[in-house]
């Protein structure tokens, strides 16, 4: 099996556990990959993500120009091509319309540190997720908005819209994106009975160095 094809099925393996665990309805969401050659292979637009396959998977240029494959990419393919571009390090992205995490977003507010998992999801001194701000979905805007706000952190939250997660592989990424939803979880449920004492930066990371010592904390088993 060549890589390109083995990351076309851990793309389609992970879409549908983004359906699964709650992180997507219908065809909502996306996932997509870098590949070695600087290609980037991405889920198809409107497509069921049970009767997707492998080959459905599209293939598009750093450019956003076609490659390979016989669908449209995902309508938020800019997302991802901008993400990848400022961002040397992320090799994969999901961007989910999970519950709590799209309920925040909506109230464009940043999520706090209810929970020191945070230092997962933001760089070292950064104590909040953000919120990049809204756009019309699968515009040039958002794309912008969406790269901008996320700047070194590992997810991003997209007002009245969803969230998207970056990590070295899919299947962290989609970790990622399932932390998001548990923390948004959390602080929705922190403010019914009053608001949670929060996480401080520093606390956060003394959890990250703690991470280190503990690899399994880091990357969330799927």
């Amino acid at each position: 099996m060549s890589d390109v094809q083995e990351v076309r099925t851990e793309i389609v393996r992970v879409a549908r556990l983004l359906r699964e665990r709650g992180l997507a309805i219908g065809t909502s969401g996306n996932v997509g990959a870098r590949l070695a050659d600087g290609r980037i292979a991405i889920t198809p637009s409107s497509m069921d993500y049970d009767e997707m396959t492998a080959g459905d998977i599209v293939i598009v240029e750093a450019d956003g120009s076609p490659s390979e494959g016989d669908h449209r990419p995902s309508s938020e393919v800019r997302i991802h091509l901008e993400v990848f571009a400022a961002r040397p390090d992320v090799r994969a992205i999901v961007h989910s319309h999970s519950p709590f995490a799209t309920t925040w977003a909506a109230t464009r507010r940043e999520i706090p540190a209810v929970h020191y998992v945070m230092a997962l999801l933001v760089r070292p001194g950064r104590d909040t997720l953000r919120v990049a701000p809204y756009a019309t979905f699968g515009t040039a805007e958002l794309a912008r908005n969406a790269v901008t706000t996320l700047g070194d952190d590992h997810a991003v939250l997209l007002a009245n819209h969803g969230a998207v997660a970056v990590a070295g592989s899919v299947a962290s990424a989609l970790g990622r994106a399932e932390r998001v939803e548990e923390l948004a979880m959390l602080a929705w449920r922190a403010e019914q009975i009053g608001g949670a004492t929060l996480v401080t930066a520093v606390e956060l990371d003394q959890a990250r160095n703690q991470m280190e010592r503990f690899p399994r904390q880091r990357s969330p088993s799927i």
